[in-house]
Order: structure tokens, then C-alpha cells, then sequence
């Protein structure tokens, strides 16, 4: 299996890195193409990235907030421009009808097809997948099952089956935080309140109860990923 990486440095370099020591790992991958570590100097570019493009079994389109390329204000996108690599990148693996899977990074959005130059609205039919930050390794087991296996990838949004390991590790984690979290606000009440204990203020047990269960189900919550933090830069 060989795996082209199409990105823009300056939207998801970091990530690409990242994902690209991951993928490079993989039982069957042979090779994981990144433009800084694949074409040596004095390399024609654009030769290069067609004769990676042909030599690739599957192309990933890595999708940032400032994937379009964005320039001041007023002036149109870089991926507009002919010349722009990423959108040669992508064009080149449509044209080739390379399977190509857009990976949207940190809750980032697909592009409308307004902001797209027509020979990439073909990018817009494919089944994208989620890499994110806060559940790297979960995402990057769904994206390698999706990259071998030849049956429908999970929808975007949908959940892979949880596995019994998997389920015990976020429980754990979920208890984790959950007792981490109650230190730190009996920690917090107890300074704050003159040394009264937090089940004194919550009105004995009872009151301390429905708050141990409250912060359990928060933190299991956030464990599974039912409830997501916001990612989103500003």
C-alpha cells in the first residue's frame, strides 16, 4: 500500500507529520509520501508530485480550517490559482480516479462547492473521515480500517464498533478524571468555605451523592466522546 499525502504546510503541517509517522507504521503500508521528507533537492516539484500521484494506491486529502488557502481579504483563495500544488495534487488524483478519502482535521468543514474550482467538485462525493486531536488513536484506527479494508468506511459522524479493551480503557479514563476533578473541587470548597468538608456544604450525603454521579457521568461522557470540547481556533 502506498499513501499519498495531499496538504497545505500551512494549514496542517504539524497533523500531517503526525498522521504520516502513524500511517508509515502500519502492517502493509510500503510507503506514505510527504512532500518535505519524499522529494529531495534539487527535484523538479510538479514531476515529482505526478510521478508520486501515479505510483499511489490511495490519496488522503488532508482538510484544515485554512485549507482553501486564504489570502488577504478580498483577493480569491489559493486553491483557485492553476498553479496552486495542493489543488494540483488533488486534481491530478481525480483525474488518475485514485481512491481518494478527504480527512477533515479537527472538526474542520468540507469546502462548499462554490469554493471549489470545478475540476474539484469530485472531491465533494466522497465519504470523508474525522482525524482529531483529542481521540487521535481512535481516529486513526477508523481512517487504516477505511484505508484497507474494501468495505463502506464509517459515515462522517458515525462510530466504529467499541471494542472490550477499548470500552475498559475509557472507563477507567472516565473514573480517572471523575476522581481527579472531585479532588480538585473538595480541595477548592475546603479552602474557600473556611475548612467545612463538601459534603457539610452540599447538605450531607445525599447533596455529595448526586454530585460524585453527576461528575462520573461528565467525565464518561467526555471519555466515550459522547460530549465533545471545542477545538475550534479562533
Amino acid at each position: 500500500m502506498r499513501i499519498f499525502l495531499s496538504y497545505r504546510r500551512n494549514d496542517s503541517r504539524d497533523a500531517t507529520a503526525r498522521l504520516a509517522d502513524r500511517l508509515a507504521d502500519l502492517p502493509g503500508v510500503k510507503s506514505v509520501f510527504l512532500d518535505v521528507e519524499s522529494i529531495a533537492a534539487g527535484e523538479a516539484f510538479p514531476d515529482r508530485l505526478r510521478s508520486a500521484m501515479a505510483e499511489a494506491d490511495i490519496c488522503l486529502v488532508l482538510i484544515g480550517d485554512k485549507w482553501l488557502g486564504q489570502t488577504e481579504k478580498g483577493a480569491p483563495p489559493r486553491i483557485s490559482n492553476d498553479s496552486d500544488f495542493v489543488r494540483m495534487e488533488v486534481a491530478e488524483a481525480l483525474r488518475l480516479d485514485k481512491r481518494v478519502i478527504p480527512v477533515l482535521l479537527n472538526e474542520a468543514d468540507m469546502p462548499t462547492r462554490d469554493q471549489l474550482p470545478e475540476e474539484l467538485h469530485p472531491l465533494l462525493d466522497r465519504n470523508a473521515l474525522f482525524v482529531r486531536h483529542i481521540s487521535f488513536s481512535q481516529d486513526v484506527e477508523i481512517l487504516s480500517d477505511a484505508i484497507f479494508h474494501s468495505q463502506t468506511a464509517p459515515r462522517l459522524g458515525k462510530r466504529k464498533q467499541w471494542t472490550v479493551a477499548n470500552i475498559s480503557l475509557r472507563l477507567l479514563g472516565g473514573l480517572a478524571m471523575a476522581i481527579i476533578l472531585l479532588l480538585i473541587i473538595g480541595l477548592i470548597s475546603f479552602s474557600l468555605s473556611g475548612g467545612q468538608s463538601l459534603e457539610t456544604l452540599l447538605g450531607g450525603r445525599a447533596g455529595l451523592g448526586l454530585l460524585v454521579l453527576a461528575i462520573l457521568g461528565l467525565c464518561q461522557a467526555l471519555s466515550f466522546g459522547v460530549i465533545r470540547l471545542p477545538l475550534r481556533r479562533t
